[in-house]
């Protein structure tokens, strides 16, 4: 009976130092996991780039919804802050990490007219960003995140596919280029439809053709991760609101730097008219489509390409380029007003002051390349990423791999007691039974000893 009461008290005490151990291990990890704030720095102070690295979710959480609806219906007026790479550094430049103005010193005032809560613009050829306002700030993007649309669908889709369109498609909520149910159009007269006069019937059947519409969305995010577009996160292939979907200047930047690679979206983009034709099956059509920014391409020298966009939660956006003497200049406007003058004119006057720039001026910011992504930053799940690592860490030998150790201290000392009480208590068996004393039996006739025993 002793030997068991001593085997009960050293297993206890063994457990015990486990769940001391595991304890204490939980709080390693949560403290290593600890993820880069995110809180809005001062217009006035960047905020700086964290001094040690370490696994950041990319993007980081959106806001959650604030109505049952399936979108918001008004501009968040706290817009959340990107920036982070998923090495937890600054992405671009700790400068770019500002909530507001940022430009170089000595440089002539910038253009009144500017109405956007966020822009940036950027030497497309080099990467610089000559200045910017909240570049990383996440908003709704409206239709300029019909460019991501572009960039990762015209890759997959030859342009002299026929595409049936289905109803669904045909119906799609939003602005429209005129398909109809049933109807066949080639790829490149549903790209103009989705460039020209920014139909959100066109992303539908473009994003059907490419494997439906959430297909279309994963790769949609996929791409910007490639681009180092640690911003954003699409839920729609037509930049309808979604409660998370969200990106950021400086990501509108990359992706309108990666369309101008590809001919075929500056050709979509530059046509001024295109017709959508006749359908056999009903006889609809011809249905003609005006480009939506024949003012700024026509009127704007060197004009390269241009997209607008529109949704009560995201107010008004814009991307648009302009080519000069062997230069190329990019402005993206977020939560813009098309007052006093119209956003193309006032990300014109944007791009004219940034070609005006003193040679030599240094840059606010760049355009920086994709992070490595680590296999732990890949989940989207803002918070599960660097815990993840953390665990990782404790099996690779990092600052948290002592834990280790204590754990299996406190397994060492379960199962040392019990071995030593297991070879002494077989030692006692060898050397015969201990006699058995004479048993009472004046407890067991007792009549309340079978009450007892239950």
């Amino acid at each position: 009976m002793a030997a068991r009461r001593r085997i009960r008290v050293v297993v206890r005490a063994g457990l015990c130092a486990c769940l001391v151990a595991g304890a204490i291990g939980a709080g390693a990890i949560d403290a290593g996991a600890a993820p880069v704030a995110s809180a809005a720095p001062s217009a006035s102070q960047p905020t700086p780039t964290p001094a040690r690295p370490s696994t950041y979710s990319v993007p980081p959480a959106a806001p959650s919804p604030t109505d049952s609806g399936k979108s918001p219906d008004s501009p968040d007026p706290h817009p959340p802050r990107g920036g982070i790479g998923p090495d937890g550094r600054a992405i671009g430049g700790t400068r770019l990490l500002s909530r507001g103005l940022v430009q170089p010193a000595g440089v002539p005032a910038l253009p009144s007219d500017l109405t956007a809560q966020s822009w940036i613009l950027v030497d497309l050829d080099s990467g610089s960003v000559l200045a910017a306002r909240d570049p990383h700030g996440r908003y709704q993007p409206a239709s300029i995140l019909k460019i991501l649309t572009s960039v990762t669908l015209l890759p997959l889709l030859p342009g002299s596919r026929l595409v049936t369109v289905s109803a669904a498609a045909a119906h799609a909520e939003g602005s429209a280029a005129g398909l109809v149910p049933g109807g066949t159009y080639t790829v490149d007269q549903l790209f103009e439809g989705l460039l020209l006069v920014s139909g959100n019937d066109t992303a539908a059947a473009l994003a059907d053709a490419a494997g439906g519409s959430a297909r279309t969305v994963a790769m949609m995010n996929r791409t910007a991760l490639g681009l180092g577009a640690y911003d954003t996160l699409a839920q729609t292939p037509s930049g309808l609101d979604g409660w998370q979907q969200l990106t950021s200047a400086y990501d509108m930047s990359l992706f309108l730097r990666a369309a101008l690679a590809d001919p075929r979206f500056i050709a979509y983009d530059q046509v001024r008219s295109a017709v959508l034709p006749v359908q056999p099956s009903n006889g609809y059509g011809p249905v003609t489509m005006d480009n939506q920014n024949t003012l700024f391409l026509s009127t704007v020298p060197g004009a390269l390409v241009a997209k607008t966009g529109y949704t009560d939660a995201a107010q008004h956006t814009f991307a648009g380029a302009i080519s000069r003497d062997g230069r190329r200049l990019g402005v993206i406007l977020m939560r813009a007003q098309r007052w006093p003058q119209d956003q193309w004119q006032q990300a014109t006057d944007l791009m004219n002051w940034g070609f005006a720039l003193p040679p030599g001026t240094a840059p606010v910011g760049h355009l920086a390349p994709p992070v490595p992504v680590p296999a732990a930053a890949k989940s989207r799940a803002p918070g599960a990423t660097a815990r993840q690592a953390a665990i990782a860490r404790l099996g690779a030998g990092g600052h948290t791999g002592w834990v280790v150790w204590v754990v299996i201290a406190a397994v060492l000392g379960v199962l040392v007691p019990l071995w030593w009480l297991g070879n002494r208590r077989n030692r006692r068996n060898r050397a015969g039974p201990a006699p058995t004393p004479a048993r009472s039996y004046a407890r067991s006739r007792s009549p309340h000893s079978a009450y007892r025993r239950r």
